[in-house]
């Protein structure tokens, strides 16, 4: 796995995969007179919701389990202190359709537990926690 990360002025840069995929990375406005995208610490926090939806995706589909919409929303406490690291991340999986809550609340736990690497690497050092929301389609 290979990844270039380039500066394209300010405080902004664009991130490109070994397969050509680009990802504009930079920094909140107080820092950049021309931010608009993610910075570094959201792009971590998206990986890990990004990560865990896809394997709860997969396990839902695995199972046969019908959905029309999924998504996570994250929210991340920080350390005061430099260099500001992540202290507590809470998931909650949103799924809309007739899904049991259940099953849901299992594939987000295999996930969390089994599959998800950027929550393996994380949760050496970040309390990850997750909750799950069903709502009727």
């Amino acid at each position: 796995m290979k990844a270039t990360v380039e500066w394209t002025g300010d405080m902004n840069f664009q991130g490109t995969t070994e397969d050509g995929a680009i990802v504009p990375i930079g920094t909140s406005p107080e820092f950049s007179q021309t931010a608009n995208a993610a910075s570094p610490m959201v792009m971590v926090l998206m990986a890990l919701g990004g990560c865990q939806a896809m394997d709860v995706v997969w396990i839902l589909n695995k199972k046969k389990i019908k959905f029309q919409k999924l998504w996570v929303e994250l929210e991340a406490e920080r350390v005061d202190e430099y260099p500001k690291v992540f202290s507590k991340i809470h998931m909650k999986f949103i799924v809309v359709g007739d899904v049991p809550e259940k099953a849901l609340e299992q594939a987000a736990t295999l996930s969390h537990e089994k599959y998800c690497s950027v929550g393996a690497m994380l949760g050496k050092s970040v309390e990850i926690t997750h909750s799950v929301e069903v709502r009727e389609g």
